[in-house]
């Protein structure tokens, strides 16, 4: 995707750690996926494509560990 500011520059402006920006990014996939599951299919698809968004970078690579 590549859209945006870098991690470094939103961290900073949010004063967040980086455990807690992927612990919130985490917590925002868990409820897009639940959002995924009851809606209907135009919804879904878009709560998908944000959970795909939303889980790469540093996010990814915390899920992965």
């Amino acid at each position: 995707m590549g859209s945006g500011v870098g991690l470094g520059q939103v961290l900073a402006d949010t004063e967040l750690a980086a455990g807690d920006f992927v612990r919130l990014s985490k917590q925002v996939i868990d409820l897009l996926d639940q959002i995924s599951i009851v809606a209907d299919a135009e919804l879904g698809a878009t709560a998908r494509a944000a959970i795909d968004a939303v889980r790469r970078g540093v996010v990814a690579y915390g899920a992965a560990a």
